[in-house]
């Protein structure tokens, strides 16, 4: 297994981006929504999150576990490729938001 993962580094490296992104949305969402900082966009996870939020962590966290799991299988095709670059660049963005409002809000709470 581990052979075939540093010989298939870059789907797992792609994966795992997605994890590392998924619980730092999670964390700073969660602070967002329990300050009423912010709103959950995304529907869904708004309806989870309002009725558990041990829920709300284990869908953003167990998804892209799962992932991991099914990259062997799933990867050779090039829209789940495209697909999981589309979805990184995503949770990238909206990383970079969470990084914005967090950083007004100190700014804001400093002053």
């Amino acid at each position: 297994m581990l052979a075939y993962i540093n010989k298939n580094r870059k789907p797992y490296l792609i994966t795992f981006s997605l994890l590392l992104l998924s619980i730092a949305d999670a964390i700073f969402t969660d602070i967002g929504l329990r300050h009423n900082l912010i709103t959950e966009l995304n529907p869904i996870m708004n309806s989870i999150y309002y009725t558990s939020v041990f829920s709300f962590y284990f869908v953003k966290i167990v998804l892209p576990l799962a992932l991991l799991v099914f990259i062997p299988y799933a990867f050779s095709s090039r829209l789940v490729k495209r697909t999981l670059v589309f979805a990184l660049v995503i949770y990238f963005g909206v990383f970079v938001y969470h990084i914005g409002w967090t950083s007004y809000v100190y700014y804001v709470i400093s002053s």
